[in-house]
């Protein structure tokens, strides 16, 4: 299911909610967003560096549909990008999203989350799985049913499914008129089903049980598939209304099986065969996950720190081992600052390759207001990413400096009817 799926999703979901009840608030932002910036290294490669001038020009819209029983919120965006030198790599990338909720009863909730991206950058699948690829084109669907219910005035029952499918696109340079293969990434679609207890200890502090199934499955030459079964318990305090902390452990159960080809020798007059292996294997692996978050009249902080599983484009799942800090600083009324870095690791969950990934960024960034609706930002990025297995013979580093300037302008509207 592509982008035609995902807009018959969409439509259904609008003409359902506008139908709901008679009083009703829309708030829409329309915005457009203008970004030029210098990458050092925009595939994030150790060799063969390209650095180019990029400009991206962004049109979007967000907007908010409420009633006393539903809510539909979404975005639509474009982002046209546009390379000085290199510009058989120009693309449009495009990102939709709409999610929506409904009230059955006053204790009885359901919801429908999805999102249709067509992108070409490496930022989304950095955000997934902690690798870094190429500007390869890139498409995912998702879709994801809820439902809640309120078990007493203190406890609530959760239940999810999620159902996210990625399709890596051949890459066409516009220069040379030549197709080049997705880099061998593999396509792969994953599926989850999250159950969760909730419980409100006190009004500062809520406790969670939650049991979750997901399958990854890999297609192409080299087929595997994915399973693992997560236990945690987490909780979840506000200290105060500018201080939240939160914290969950638990337990990955995986299992898996993978085709891959064999090249073996034979005898005349068949010298060389491949036949195709079936490798199994099952392991355990720790879940953490920790966020804070602090809050000064001119100050923010906020921290995070995971330890997590998650599907790549290298097919196999990736053992994520990921940290992070930002900061925010208020000047005066117009003037923002702020910093931010992290690190992550990323490695083959199963034991049959030893693929590792070790990622450090930084960045720091400075917005204006100009007006109420036109902003102004500048800012800087640098990240460095170490590929390689166990030995350091084998690793190989990339390292990328971005800066950036953008200019952008919003209309907010609301309307009540």
């Amino acid at each position: 299911m592509g982008m035609k799926g995902w807009m018959g999703l969409a439509i259904i979901m609008s003409l359902w909610a506008t139908n709901l009840a008679v009083a009703a608030d829309w708030s829409i932002v329309p915005s457009i967003t203008q970004r030029f910036e210098y990458n050092s290294n925009f595939n994030t490669t150790p060799t063969g560096k390209l650095g180019d001038f990029i400009s991206t020009t962004n049109p979007s819209a967000a907007f908010i549909y409420a009633t006393e029983a539903s809510q539909l919120q979404g975005s639509i965006g474009i982002s046209q990008l546009l390379y000085l030198k290199n510009t058989g790599y120009n693309h449009t990338d495009q990102n939709y999203q709409i999610n929506g909720q409904y009230s059955l009863t006053p204790r009885f909730n359901v919801s429908l989350n999805t999102s249709f991206i067509s992108d070409s950058t490496s930022q989304q699948e950095y955000l997934t799985s902690g690798l870094i690829i190429t500007r390869t084109p890139r498409l995912s669907f998702t879709v994801g049913p809820g439902m809640s219910y309120a078990l007493t005035e203190r406890s609530s029952a959760v239940l999810n499914y999620n159902f996210n499918k990625v399709i890596y696109q051949p890459f066409q340079n516009t220069q040379t008129s030549q197709n080049t293969q997705a880099q061998n990434f593999q396509n792969y679609w994953t599926q989850s089903v999250n159950i969760a207890y909730q419980y409100l200890l006190s009004e500062k502090t809520t406790l969670s049980n939650t049991v979750s199934g997901t399958e990854s499955t890999y297609t192409g030459s080299t087929s595997s598939d994915y399973k693992s079964l997560l236990y945690s318990l987490g909780v979840q305090h506000n200290y105060s209304p500018n201080w939240a902390f939160n914290v969950a452990g638990g337990v990955n159960y995986s299992w898996y099986s993978t085709n891959s080809q064999i090249a073996s020798f034979g005898q005349f007059p068949n010298f060389v065969s491949v036949p195709t292996q079936k490798q199994t294997g099952a392991n355990f692996s720790p879940y953490f996950s920790l966020g804070a978050t602090r809050r000064w009249t001119n100050l923010s902080l906020s921290g995070s720190l995971l330890r997590n599983q998650q599907a790549s484009a290298y097919g196999y799942v990736a053992q994520v081992n990921a940290a992070s800090l930002s900061a925010s600083y208020t000047f005066t009324e117009r003037l923002t600052g702020s910093l931010g870095g992290g690190y992550s690791m990323s490695t083959q969950s199963s034991n049959h390759s030893q693929n590792q990934t070790n990622g450090l960024n930084a960045s720091s960034g400075l917005s204006y207001l100009i007006t109420e609706k036109l902003t102004a930002a500048a800012g800087y990025t640098f990240s460095s990413q170490l590929y390689g297995g166990n030995s350091l013979s084998t690793s190989s580093n990339a390292n990328v400096s971005i800066g950036w300037l953008m200019l952008s302008y919003a209309y907010p509207i609301h309307y009540q009817k």
